[in-house]
């Protein structure tokens, strides 16, 4: 896979994570609110998000193989153990644990997708597209 597609690969999956993120803290504090029907789709939600998680695990494994940054790999690694430490702290009613660990991940998501976001793509090589803008003209 070129190191193009593995990076909007990776920005699909960020973008992805991040906004089950958002969903996830409006769960949570719903449930802390009084809205206790809500802490069963938190924790449906929280599986989802290790899943994507690992996506994006893959997704930044992919981008350093083909050449990429590395620091994105080490930070998508850590992130899905972190996450899956949450998902342990949660089924064990670790509460203040569980809430500061949501907080650094969180902190920590949004700082991946921004480097993630501004990582710049190599431009594409598509044999069909003109190279120069003389080539656009007949």
């Amino acid at each position: 896979m070129s190191l193009r597609r593995s990076l909007l690969f990776l920005r699909i999956a960020a973008l992805l994570q991040s906004v089950l993120l958002i969903a996830q803290v409006a769960l949570a504090g719903g449930f802390l609110g009084g809205h206790f029907d809500m802490l069963q789709m938190h924790g449906v939600l929280g599986r989802g998000i290790v899943v994507v998680a690992l996506l994006m695990a893959v997704a930044a494994f992919l981008v350093r193989r083909a050449g990429g940054p590395s620091s994105v790999l080490g930070t998508s690694v850590v992130l899905l153990l972190a996450l899956i430490g949450q998902m342990a702290l949660g089924l064990n009613r670790s509460v203040a644990a569980h809430v500061l660990l949501g907080v650094i991940i969180v902190a920590a998501v949004a700082v991946l997708s921004q480097r993630v976001m501004t990582t710049p793509l190599p431009p594409a090589h598509s044999s069909g597209t003109p190279k120069r803008e003389s080539e656009l003209v007949s």
